[in-house]
């Protein structure tokens, strides 16, 4: 082939790269390819791969590929036109993905202030995201050092039913003095410094949509939190009866967001749920119930179940710096009540 045909296969390549005008003569029209010809060889491969399984039709002075396969979302593909004298003509078209950008809606928790031991991160997204190799998108900056965190995560991804919320561990191994991560590496957050926590707009929803924009939450540690839970010193707030007001809990430190929104259970004067709507708040210090009908006057309780944590792991029935190798196995009493009483 000469010089002159090699720039005019070239210069096809450059100008027709994301046409879809329906007047081009070469061009992605949906799922198939379409070349203005009478003659010739039309190909479809994803672009440095192998050519796709299909069928070309010939009429009405145009060629077409259809391929076996639809062609997928976010993928570059090159169609090649081959005419009867065996010049090429080379199209390069991305399909584009018609799907919503995530964003980045929250992240909990919400507080500023965590303890120096503190264990997980829940990711809110507006859209299902990506697994698999996820971890490469976040990173921990000790900001007081400059410096990153090394090996910060547990990795093991665990995602919401609907793939929107994940949890993300901090590595209990080093967060848990005494163990062997935690001597060999250290711990991840030590005591009255600054930290951030980053995500990568790089991450992808499922649809194949990146993140809007990088997601960020700074906040400053404590020293380590190593009491437990007590409801003896929560407040509560009883509704009014004969209204639909919200029962209050109010909590002297942070608790789990998850665990707060699922661990609850209000019991009637017979033992019965209520059903109503929870609302957590104050980043995380006060839980609030509505109920869907009015409070009826009587004996109410709050059941509390004892898997309820606060930020460092620690739950109503025993530390997370418990040994359980060496300690008293801790007597299981099983869920916490708080009782109220409605006239």
């Amino acid at each position: 082939m000469n010089h002159q045909g090699l720039a005019f296969i070239l210069l096809i390549a450059l100008t027709g790269a994301g046409c879809n005008s329906p007047k081009s003569s070469f061009r992605f029209d949906g799922n198939v390819v379409v070349m203005t010809a009478t003659d010739g060889k039309l190909t479809v491969r994803p672009k440095g791969g192998k050519p796709l399984l299909g069928h070309m039709d010939k009429a009405n002075g145009r060629i077409q590929f259809t391929p076996q396969f639809p062609l997928l979302t976010g993928e570059t593909y090159e169609a090649v036109f081959t005419d009867s004298t065996g010049q090429q003509i080379v199209l390069e078209h991305t399909i584009a993905i018609k799907a919503p950008v995530p964003q980045f809606k929250a992240i909990y928790p919400s507080t500023s202030r965590l303890p120096a031991n503190h264990l997980k991160f829940y990711l809110h997204f507006s859209e299902p995201m990506q697994k698999g190799k996820i971890f490469k998108h976040f990173k921990i900056t000790d900001l007081t050092s400059g410096l990153p965190v090394e090996k910060p995560f547990r990795e093991t991804e665990l995602w919401s039913a609907n793939s929107k919320r994940l949890t993300l561990w901090l590595h209990p191994g080093r967060q848990k003095t005494g163990v062997n991560l935690n001597v060999d590496l250290g711990p991840i957050l030590m005591p009255h410094r600054r930290y951030a926590l980053e995500i990568s707009a790089q991450w992808k929803s499922q649809a194949g949509m990146a993140l809007k924009q990088n997601a960020c939450k700074q906040f400053a540690t404590t020293a380590a939190d190593r009491t437990q839970p007590d409801i003896r010193h929560w407040k509560i707030t009883p509704p009014r009866s004969r209204s639909r007001t919200a029962l209050q809990l109010t909590f002297p430190a942070p608790l789990d967001s998850a665990l707060l929104l699922n661990l609850f259970t209000i019991q009637d004067p017979n033992g019965r749920e209520i059903s109503g709507v929870v609302q957590v708040s104050r980043n995380e210090t006060q839980w609030s119930f509505t109920p869907m009908n009015q409070w009826p006057s009587g004996d109410f309780r709050v059941r509390v179940d004892w898997e309820l944590e606060d930020l460092a792991g620690n739950n109503l029935l025993r530390l997370f710096e418990m040994d359980v190798a060496r300690a008293d196995t801790p007597i299981f009493v099983g869920p916490h009540y708080l009782r109220f009483h409605l006239e």
